[in-house]
């Protein structure tokens, strides 16, 4: 199998000297779904945030798609960061949809301006996208006269219509009611099926166990246990996991 990406021992320490993350080391393969469980404040968005480029490590090496982003805390040139963004898309917890702009729009922009796609070829596959999310009647729409399942979903799209090698997932469903969540996890979980590499951070158990090839489990920026999910999510070793999943009662 191809390796998406490679984690080495990254570290990330905030100006105030908070250690987020002390030494993360991982690798997901293509076709793979890693799922990231864990309480709040353990490092779980902000290892992803590292990942997509949205921060910086202090320390350590990640690799996506054979391309070092960052080697022992020595960051690429800019082209070869701006060739590795592309190859990640990114769902935001809070969709991250941009307000004044169509739906339409709000898929088509990154392409255009990212891709250097034209108008007409980037909202083409702007509806291909929101046609699979269900949603290309509401082309036309706001942001603001959507749920927040159909605005995640149309943030999905926007991920999607950039091709990327691998989706990341931050929370796709905290900002949403347990009547929406289920609508973005089936959404997951048919893009699990057509063999998407994905990382997805998240809090729905039963749904990181379904999906995952693989499972972390972090707290207090170390990865305190990992596995298949059968070993993770019902077979745990570690007492801080079993203490963890013990709040679930759906697991």
């Amino acid at each position: 199998m191809d390796e998406i990406i490679r984690v080495e021992n990254i570290k990330k320490t905030f100006c105030n000297n908070l250690e987020i993350l002390k030494g993360i080391s991982f690798s997901v393969e293509k076709g793979e779904v890693l799922s990231i469980i864990g309480p709040s404040g353990s490092g779980k968005s902000t290892m992803l945030r590292c990942i997509s480029q949205l921060e910086t490590v202090t320390d350590g090496t990640i690799k996506i798609c054979g391309k070092t982003l960052v080697e022992n805390g020595v960051y690429a040139d800019k082209k070869t960061r701006h060739e590795i963004i592309l190859k990640s898309g990114l769902v935001f917890q809070n969709f991250n949809l941009f307000p004044h702009y169509s739906v339409l729009k709000n898929v088509t922009e990154a392409q255009i301006r990212v891709l250097k796609k034209s108008r007409e070829e980037a909202e083409s596959v702007a509806m291909e996208f929101l046609d699979r999310m269900g949603l290309a009647a509401k082309a036309d729409a706001y942001p603001c006269e959507l749920s927040g399942g159909q605005q995640q979903r149309v943030s999905i799209a926007r991920a999607l219509a950039l091709k990327p090698e691998v989706l990341l997932f931050d929370e796709p469903t905290s900002a949403l009611d347990p009547e929406l969540t289920g609508e973005i996890l089936a959404v997951i979980k048919e893009l699990a099926a057509e063999k998407m590499t994905m990382v997805v951070v998240t809090h729905e158990m039963s749904f990181a166990r379904d999906i995952s090839s693989h499972i972390i489990f972090m707290d207090g920026g170390v990865i305190v246990e990992e596995g298949a999910p059968e070993d993770v999510i019902n077979n745990p070793k570690v007492e801080r996991t079993k203490a963890f999943l013990s709040r679930f009662s759906n697991v």
